[in-house]
């Protein structure tokens, strides 16, 4: 009989119809602890994994229980479907259904020894230390080329007019990693940031209340159109430029831009 390996047991067992049936139960869990872990021959015949040989006798053998109970039990799990059963007039084959339920994740086999065990556990756990190690590396390396908190820090700092940046989502990391890759440095998000500060007209003070907000600066065409000086300060006139339609030049002129940074209301997560 198998005396190594392990099975998968989930606490919804504790909701099957047949637990509060001591022998019903203690027959299912028996047949599922012996079944055959990998096909096996035996007298000329392929008992397939989760199948076992037995009989009732034998089963009143292990589990110390009446051939009556060992009978009534497998009549129950035959009725309800977690076991079918193939009979002669020598023994009996048991399939126990859905039995990689009861397998998936096993990683110990029946016929594995102590010391295999101990190496597979070994092997198991150099194997999370690498994973673990490599994403380290993988981290240090991408705050080695890119430090996502000194840019939130920078903007903290120097943006004290604009909505303050609480967190650096994903999504927000990916605008910044892609700055980096079209050419920014670290230097250029400060400026940024300083340019922004200097701009009444990104801090509100345009014929719209509009403001801007982190998301909007590092945006890559928002970016470009600061750094340029399109938002610079020109006086008391915030409107200097404007063209005879009414529009400001130095305005947002997309409705996306606008939709993300409403007055008094700037992204803040």
């Amino acid at each position: 009989m198998l005396e190594s390996g392990f099975i998968r047991i989930y606490r919804s067992m504790l909701k099957w119809e047949w637990y509060d049936d001591t022998n019903t139960k203690a027959v299912f869990l028996h047949l599922i602890l012996t079944a055959n872990w990998e096909p096996k021959k035996w007298r000329g015949k392929v008992i397939q994994r989760g199948q076992r040989v037995a009989s009732y006798a034998s089963l009143s053998s292990e589990l110390k229980i009446s051939v009556k109970k060992v009978r009534t039990a497998l009549n129950h799990l035959k009725q309800t479907g977690e076991v079918a059963i193939l009979s002669t007039h020598e023994y009996s084959v048991i399939t126990i259904k859905n039995y990689e339920i009861y397998q998936d994740g096993a990683s110990q086999t029946a016929n594995e020894g102590q010391s295999e065990g101990k190496a597979g556990a070994s092997q198991g756990q150099q194997l999370k230390k690498d994973k673990e190690s490599n994403k380290d590396k993988n981290d240090k390396e991408d705050k080695g080329a890119i430090s996502y908190s000194e840019i939130q820090s920078l903007y903290s700092t120097i943006c004290k007019s604009y909505p303050k940046c609480t967190k650096l989502s994903e999504s927000r990391k990916q605008a910044i990693h892609a700055r980096f890759a079209s050419g920014y440095k670290l230097e250029d998000f400060k400026r940024l940031f300083e340019m922004a500060e200097s701009s009444p007209f990104l801090k509100g003070k345009n014929n719209r209340n509009w403001q801007a907000n982190f998301d909007w600066l590092i945006k890559d065409a928002n970016m470009a159109k600061v750094l340029d000086g399109n938002y610079r300060n020109k006086g008391d006139d915030y409107n200097a430029g404007r063209t005879a339609n009414g529009k400001g030049n130095n305005e947002p002129h997309t409705g996306e831009c606008q939709e993300e940074s409403r007055p008094k209301y700037g992204h803040v997560v």
